[in-house]
């Protein structure tokens, strides 16, 4: 049985349900006979209403759930509301998302993942890989790191500065160009750069997928 009958069952059950509650209530209360009967009427009127609400509970659980990136909860099979996500909660399933990609984030810079322009990656991820790159140097702020936008090839911080336009961020891509075009890289710039702007790369990814939120 496909999942649209059976809500459709379960639907139908549940007015049932609800319909022979009212019924049996309304009989009970006008029942002129004895207090027994009375009462026995209208306890059978409360637990058919049970049995209804029952139904009802199933029938909204067995809605069929596209899930969200972001927002599904898999242990309650539903997509959280936009409200309860955390910056937390999404740097930690883009580090799931990355892992599809390499085996580590390093790799990502120095093995030209990024470079191939047929990377099966859906544009709205690109910005957000974009960021979150970015952010997760600053967050770990260590000498390999760093190390790893240096060795990095051209199209890889091509690939992240284009992901920065895409979401009106050309500055920033400007700046991330001119340091990687310059020989030997400064890095002590880079670092500064995005030090000074942890917070800032944090706040957009955040906000980037709240915003398009529907779209994951």
């Amino acid at each position: 049985m496909d999942n649209r009958k059976k809500r459709l069952i379960l639907l139908i059950a549940a007015a049932v349900a609800f319909a022979l509650f009212i019924t049996f209530l309304v009989i009970g209360i006008a029942y002129g006979g004895g207090v027994f009967a009375k009462i026995v009427l209208i306890v059978i009127s409360i637990l058919v209403l049970l049995l209804a609400l029952e139904l009802g509970y199933l029938w909204v659980l067995s809605e069929e759930v596209v899930p969200n990136y972001f927002l599904f909860n898999g242990n309650v099979n539903r997509n959280m509301p936009v409200s309860k996500l955390t910056f937390q909660t999404v740097n930690v399933r883009m580090n799931r998302y990355l892992a599809g990609y390499a085996q580590s984030e390093g790799k990502l810079w120095t093995d030209k993942v990024l470079d191939n322009p047929s990377i099966e990656m859906d544009e709205v991820f690109k910005p957000l890989v974009a960021y979150k790159l970015l952010f997760d140097l600053a967050d770990r702020d260590v000498d390999a790191a760093w190390k790893c936008f240096e060795l990095a090839s051209a199209q890889t911080v091509e690939f992240i500065a284009a992901g920065l336009e895409m979401n009106g961020d050309l500055e920033f891509a400007k700046a991330l160009r001119k340091i990687k075009s310059n020989t030997p890289v400064d890095l002590a710039r880079l670092r500064d750069m995005l030090l000074k702007n942890k917070r800032y790369l944090q706040g957009k990814m955040f906000k980037y997928v709240t915003q398009n939120i529907n779209k994951f």
